[in-house]
C-alpha cells in the first residue's frame, strides 16, 4: 500500500511538470488538465497551473461547458485567439475566477482513440496568439499526458482494490480465513477419542 502511495505521488508530480514544461515552452501565462467522466458527461479540472488554480482545481464542469466541454465531446483540437469572439467560449469561468482569458489552445487526450480528458494552455504572452506549431506540440504533450493519467488511473484502482481486500481479510472469522486461503490444504484423518462422534477432523498448514 505504502508504495502505491509513492507511485500515485509520482504520477502526480510527472503530470504537474508535464504541464509546468508546456506552459513554459509554449510561452501561455496559464494551463490546465481535466479528465472526462463520460457516463456523467462531466470533466474534471485536475491539473491546473496559473493564478486561479486555487479555485478551479477540483472544480466540475459539464461536457456542454465551453471550449473543453466542446473539445471533449468533439475529440478535435481548438485554436481560439480571440476567445470573446469564440461562441464555444464560456465566459463564466472568467467571471469565477477574475482571470481574463484572450486566447487558447485546447487539445483532446485520448486513448486508444477515445477521449479521457483535454488539456489546454491560456493567454500567449509575445501577444502574437498560438499557431500550428504550437498545436502540434501540444499533441505530443497530449500523447505523454494521457499516459501518465492512464498509469494514476491504474494505480489509484489498485489501490482501491487492496484497500478492501485487506478490509474483508481483517472482518474473517478464524474459521473463514481457513476457507478462504487458498494455501490452507484440507486432508481427512483419523478422529481423535473426543471427534468419533462421527464429525470430520480436517488439518491444514498456511
Amino acid at each position: 500500500m505504502r508504495s502505491r502511495k509513492k507511485n500515485t505521488a509520482y504520477y502526480d508530480y510527472l503530470i504537474d511538470e508535464i504541464m509546468r514544461i508546456t506552459e513554459r515552452d509554449l510561452k501561455a501565462s496559464a494551463s490546465s488538465l481535466l479528465v472526462l467522466d463520460d457516463e456523467k458527461k462531466e470533466l474534471r479540472f485536475l491539473f491546473v497551473k496559473g493564478p486561479a488554480s486555487g479555485i478551479l482545481k477540483g472544480a466540475i464542469v459539464g461536457t456542454e461547458t465551453g471550449v473543453v466541454g466542446w473539445v471533449a465531446s468533439n475529440g478535435e483540437p481548438v485554436i481560439a485567439n480571440d476567445v470573446q469572439r469564440d461562441q464555444r467560449f464560456c465566459r463564466d469561468m472568467d467571471e469565477i475566477t477574475t482571470f481574463e482569458t484572450k486566447s487558447l489552445l485546447c487539445v483532446p487526450l485520448k486513448l486508444k482513440g477515445k477521449v479521457i480528458g483535454v488539456i489546454e494552455v491560456l493567454n500567449k504572452l509575445d501577444g502574437n496568439g498560438f499557431d500550428e506549431h504550437d498545436l502540434e506540440t501540444l499533441k505530443e504533450v497530449a500523447k505523454t499526458a494521457a499516459k501518465a493519467i492512464e498509469l494514476k488511473q491504474i494505480d489509484e484502482t489498485l489501490r482501491a482494490s487492496e484497500g478492501r481486500y485487506f478490509e474483508l481479510v481483517r472482518q474473517l472469522t478464524d474459521r473463514e480465513f481457513k476457507l478462504f486461503n487458498p494455501y490452507f490444504q484440507f486432508s481427512e484423518r483419523k478422529p481423535t477419542p473426543s471427534e468419533r462422534r462421527g464429525k470430520r477432523a480436517v488439518s491444514g498448514y498456511p
